[in-house]
């Protein structure tokens, strides 16, 4: 059955690229999993100008470009659900830590972006 070979060597083109080209996470009951790490953020000049930036501005969700994402193969993250928390596996800098899973969204092919949310949980001392 052509789709199922299809398919098949689909997965494991997946699993290659994002096994060597994938950010590491960990999830929360210790698995690792690898997939592509996005913290985007738009700025106030996009597309140059300020009245650019208002027209793109009118068009997109802000609330969704700024979520971060890590987009991983589903098989990869079975039984994962919104609330778990995760640990990307960067420096600070480049948006690592400790996240809460806000949604599933997959996309139908294989994939599904974790969309994420920080860490809400306090940890200092109030007084």
């Amino acid at each position: 059955m052509p789709g199922a070979r299809f398919r098949a060597m689909a997965g494991r083109m997946d699993a290659l690229l994002v096994s060597r080209l994938g950010d590491s996470a960990t999830l929360a009951d210790g698995r690792p999993v690898m997939g592509a790490f996005a913290s985007p953020f738009v700025g106030a000049e996009i597309g140059g100008g300020e009245s650019a930036g208002k027209r793109l501005g009118s068009v997109i969700n802000t609330d969704e470009v700024l979520e971060p994402t890590l987009t991983v193969r589903v098989v990869d993250v079975i039984g994962v659900k919104k609330g778990d928390f995760l640990t990307v596996e960067l420096p600070a800098e480049l948006g690592g830590g400790l996240y809460k899973v806000s949604r599933l969204r997959p996309d139908g092919a294989g994939m599904v972006d974790l969309v994420l949310s920080a860490n809400d949980e306090r940890t200092d001392d109030i007084t």
